[in-house]
């Protein structure tokens, strides 16, 4: 190898060598760190505790500020503990008043950590139960951390000596829209009407006909998250109801707390037209040297991959996906009925498959009866997008056929256009291909060097 060659390999290497140290750079900054995550204490009316969190950050942070704040203690439709400033707390098991903070700001110097004490003073005359509030503690944007970070440090306080009450209030049931192929999903709403908060509720949901006979029934798990007294929360359940006669049906749902039942209640339902149950997941492997055919139990989706779409045998999987949590379809567009999921693969096929969808009359009705309306979409995580396809209509079967290299959340789209463009590789296939790209040079570069 001559000395010019020696030089133009050496540069190829150093270049190589800083594509790879960039890669491995690209990683999530670290978060705030934090001791005495939580508060749980027994103080007696008139009474006095302290509770001490520590907030530290990562060696590898820039100096970074926090604010600590007393909120009251809210909770999301799931159990999520959420802080509520002052206006919206108006939970009479509040003990947001009763808290106070030896320091609400304080200064982090990289790989250091701090201590802020929560000094709690229970009211003489505190009624019996729980008090409740939450410590939010959160990064002051544009101080040091590339992330804004919060905490959220519940505090659940037992006034001593008094008897706590367990109960609690279905305050509402409904069922939604039922649409063919997607599950029927129960959403129970239920108030924790008692002074003490409690964990592990759970919520058992029976369907049964207009004759009262049995059609399914469904339960939830028990609820990690405890529910505050004054606190609403919802469960959704998804009985496993096979192919329904259009016609009336009922629901009785029961709030259940270690076996015992805090609430039941009831509620109708009327089907239209006669429904179909979501497909249940089904799973193939792919060969590069066969083609192949995934197909849902219920027939309503396949997709077929040609000979050699894959370069080496791969588990693909097809799914139901929930029409609630698509997102939103762009403008001039809108969702039809029927969403469903393909993962295995990371990247791209080599060669298109062929997706093929038997609409169902809640897509028809969603086009209004246009059937050339009807389009075939995916979801591209990386563009943050819907792509609609070109989507070949057969009225005759009701099936909606289109191909793709692209596996990944699927729905029938409404939509008079498409919005098909070429398909880019993602971030994490670029990543890999630069990776291997940059090492097979490191590795040639330094077997030439050697020659």
């Amino acid at each position: 190898m001559t000395k010019t060659q020696q030089q133009v390999w050496s540069m190829k290497i150093a270049i190589s060598a800083v594509i790879i140290l960039l890669l491995f750079c690209i990683a999530p900054v670290a978060a705030l760190g934090v001791l005495g995550a939580k508060y749980t204490g027994s103080i007696v009316p008139g009474g006095m505790d302290t509770h001490v969190v520590t907030i530290s950050i990562g060696s590898g942070e820039q100096a970074t500020d926090v604010m600590a704040e007393v909120e009251g203690f809210g909770q999301t439709n799931d159990g999520i503990y959420m802080p509520l400033d002052p206006g919206n707390d108006l939970n009479p098991y509040s003990a947001r008043s009763f808290i106070t903070l030896d320091n609400s700001t304080i200064h982090l110097e990289p790989g250091t950590s701090q201590s802020v004490t929560a000094t709690i003073n229970l009211p003489q005359n505190t009624g019996p139960g729980g008090r409740y509030a939450i410590i939010y503690i959160r990064s002051i944007p544009g101080t040091g951390t590339s992330l804004s970070t919060a905490i959220v440090v519940p505090v659940f306080i037992t006034v001593a000596g008094t008897t706590p009450i367990e109960t609690g209030s279905i305050t509402g049931v409904d069922t939604g829209t039922v649409t063919i192929g997607q599950p029927i999903t129960i959403t129970t709403t239920f108030k924790n009407t008692g002074n003490y908060h409690y964990y592990g509720a759970s919520n058992e949901v029976t369907l049964t006909d207009s004759n009262g006979a049995f059609v399914a029934n469904a339960s939830t798990t028990p609820m990690l998250y405890a529910i505050i007294p004054g606190n609403t929360v919802q469960f959704g359940a998804q009985p496993a109801a096979k192919n329904l006669q259009a016609g009336t049906y009922t629901v009785d749902s029961k709030v259940l707390l270690g076996g015992q039942v805090l609430d039941e209640n009831r509620t109708t339902f009327t089907i239209q037209t006669n429904y179909i149950p979501p497909a249940t997941e089904s799973s193939i492997t792919v060969t590069p040297g066969s083609p192949a055919t995934l197909t849902s139990p219920d027939g309503r989706y396949s997709v077929s991959f040609p000979q050699g779409s894959v370069l080496s045998d791969v588990v693909v999987t097809l799914k139901p996906y929930p029409k609630d949590q698509l997102n939103p379809a762009p403008s001039g567009a809108k969702l039809g009925a029927s969403s469903f999921e393909i993962t295995g693969l990371a990247g791209l096929l080599s060669q298109d498959a062929s997706v093929q969808v038997e609409y169902s009359t809640d897509d028809l009705a969603a086009a209004g009866g246009d059937t050339s309306q009807l389009k075939l979409s995916y979801w591209d995580a990386v563009k943050g997008q819907w792509i609609i396809l070109p989507t070949q209509v057969n009225t005759q079967d009701m099936s909606l056929t289109t191909t793709t290299n692209h596996l990944s959340i699927w729905a029938v789209m409404v939509s008079s256009s498409t919005s098909t463009s070429p398909t880019k590789a993602s971030i994490p296939v670029v990543l890999n291909i630069l990776a291997l790209v940059a090492t097979a040079l490191i590795v040639g570069g330094i077997a030439r060097l050697r020659r």
